[in-house]
């Protein structure tokens, strides 16, 4: 298994549109001042059409797609939660809420009724466990410090810590990607940063639909919510604008 200093080397995909007016246009839209202070570590960001040919339709926000029986693993990114009352959000994931639960029923549906390895983040593993009993799901959790809090797991933090269990795998994994809709592109693009050929399933949507409890200020509403990601994004196209390839 490799530790934090060994992860996998980025791939770069290829782009063919101007990273630079991208870029331009993505600095037109700031961050809240509020909700920079609440959100601890941004890498993740919003939907855009997906492309029909499995490699990228040309277009630098299209999600690449692949049919969902191609894939060798499932990567699940979790999209906020919902937190108990009384609860310290310094010391708890909380519960999964609508929309986690939403994105475990998504990877159900993704992989069908082949026996592909599942990688899911928390709030997910939690409902593919009780509601499906998919006992073998590998769950990726936040770290916890020595003082028992929780150290924000960011969508980078997670598609790293799935690549370093895969290990050798990785050179040949078609990883299947489910995440929420305004965060597919980031989460497909970050997994790919972090060494998978990385792809949305082919076919089957995302759920679109906004928390307003979610315990992740961040994550209520998409007003709120793209402006984060979108600045989760630049990093992406900075590392990608120039790229040679899937």
């Amino acid at each position: 298994m490799r530790t934090s200093q060994q992860r996998p080397p980025r791939r770069v995909p290829a782009r063919s549109v101007t990273t630079g007016a991208l870029l331009l246009a993505l600095a037109a839209a700031p961050v809240p001042a509020a909700v920079a202070a609440e959100t601890p570590h941004v890498a993740d960001a919003p939907a855009s059409s997906q492309s029909q040919d499995g490699t990228g339709s040309g277009d630098a926000w299209a999600v690449p797609t692949l049919p969902a029986d191609r894939f060798t693993l499932i990567v699940a990114f979790s999209f906020g939660n919902r937190m108990p009352a009384g609860a310290d959000p310094e010391r708890t994931e909380g519960e999964p809420g609508p929309v986690n639960e939403a994105l475990a029923d998504t990877v159900v549906a993704a992989r069908g009724d082949r026996d592909v390895p599942v990688y899911a983040q928390t709030p997910i593993a939690d409902v593919l466990r009780t509601k499906y009993g998919m006992d073998d799901v590998v769950a990726i959790a936040a770290d916890v410090r020595p003082d028992g809090t929780l150290a924000y797991l960011s969508t980078d933090g997670a598609a790293a810590k799935v690549a370093a269990l895969r290990g050798a795998s990785l050179a040949t994994d078609l990883a299947g990607v489910v995440a929420f809709g305004d965060h597919q592109w980031r989460a497909t693009r970050t997994a790919e940063a972090n060494g998978f050929r990385a792809y949305a399933p082919l076919g089957i949507s995302m759920p679109g639909e906004y928390d307003p409890l979610s315990g992740q200020a961040w994550t209520r509403s998409r007003e709120i919510y793209l402006p984060v990601d979108y600045a989760g994004r630049i990093p992406l196209l900075i590392e990608t604008g120039s790229g040679a390839g899937r």
